[in-house]
């Protein structure tokens, strides 16, 4: 009778012990099968006052939510909780996260074609225009679209045109920007920075704050809406104005956590996302900057217009920049001046 006790009790603490690691070893965010349908989390670097979480990210999974009769859900899960800003997308390619947001420009060397739109100068609108401009051109070029191919993309954007931020140091002309230690979001940009004889520092958005307080830098190239996204108003005394580029974010998913989703649910969702969350997101992006041009000029935060003349300097000194890009693409066998002349073409259609 002992051993028929122990016997079964064994045969019941192995039967625990398997669906004990079948529900570990799952992977991605899904729910427990107690019918509250999947929940998927979605990380990103940025505080919940961010306006990518309350504009755009928020928005979309209270659609999903909807369209899908709560079927499925996605969580937000702000302030790096689930990774990095650097580590974001690795992240969500390793099932780590099932989808995140980041930018582009903290992974350096993966998305070279799609980077023409970081390219000096090619800014011509706002963040709403730019960030269709971003998806149209992942949605035309196959060589756009195999960057991504181990995602599930949901949409990618863009931001305000970028500006010149500084403490203590005003830039009013193009000799003023030479010496100077920016932040830089991208390659590109870095390069940007460089043909203008200023020094490239690459630091992820929210470290901004603390090097600009201690020095570490004398300011950076970014959207005048970063200024209230990361609560800037304090070490900003003047933000130079220029257009001078944009960065490219993305918020992408697991591609084993997208499998997970029924193929009805996957078609609803699928009309939700690319160009309209794109528009949206760079919507969001554009009315932080008019709060934070007005937040920021109350503060005392002066704004300078560069005359004509410097502006072009500014332009003139970039151009190898964009001509050290068209030769990468070459090499790479891909048209990379046919991909350039549409990205014109999209912008000045906007």
């Amino acid at each position: 009778m002992k051993k028929t006790t122990k016997f079964s009790f064994a045969i019941l603490m192995i039967l625990m012990l398997m669906v004990f690691t079948a529900c570990s070893s799952s992977s991605g965010g899904e729910a427990e099968a107690d019918g509250k349908g999947l929940e998927f989390k979605m990380g990103h670097m940025n505080s919940p006052d961010h306006v990518q979480d309350k504009l755009a990210m928020a928005p979309f999974s209270e659609e999903v939510a909807k369209v899908t009769e709560n079927r499925v859900k996605f969580k937000i899960y702000p302030g790096g909780a689930l990774g990095g800003p650097k580590d974001t997308y690795d992240n969500i390619v390793t099932g780590i996260m099932d989808a995140g947001w980041g930018l582009q420009g903290y992974n350096a060397g993966k998305f070279p074609v799609h980077s023409v739109l970081q390219l000096p100068f090619l800014t011509g609108g706002n963040g709403a225009e730019l960030s269709v401009v971003a998806q149209k051109l992942y949605d035309t070029f196959p060589e756009i679209q195999k960057e991504y191919d181990d995602v599930k993309l949901l949409w990618v954007h863009a931001a305000d045109p970028y500006a010149i931020i500084t403490k203590g140091k005003a830039v009013r002309s193009f000799e003023d920007a030479k010496g100077l230690k920016l932040r830089t979001p991208s390659v590109e940009a870095g390069k940007m920075i460089e043909s203008w004889g200023a020094t490239p520092v690459s630091l992820p958005a929210p470290e901004i704050y603390d090097a600009m307080q201690k020095g570490v830098i004398d300011g950076g190239v970014l959207p005048v809406a970063a200024i209230k996204d990361f609560n800037l108003f304090d070490v900003v005394d003047y933000v130079t104005l220029g257009d001078f580029n944009t960065s490219i974010y993305y918020v992408a998913m697991n591609k084993n956590s997208w499998d997970k989703i029924p193929k009805e649910d996957q078609e609803m969702i699928n009309e939700l996302i690319g160009v309209p969350m794109a528009e949206k997101a760079g919507a969001a992006f554009d009315k932080q900057k008019e709060l934070a041009e007005k937040e920021a000029k109350d503060g005392g935060t002066e704004f300078i217009t560069l005359s004509d003349s410097d502006l072009q300097k500014f332009k003139d000194a970039s151009k190898g920049v964009t001509e050290n890009w068209l030769s990468e693409m070459e090499k790479n066998d891909v048209d990379g001046q046919k991909i350039y002349d549409e990205t014109i073409k999209l912008i000045e259609s906007k």
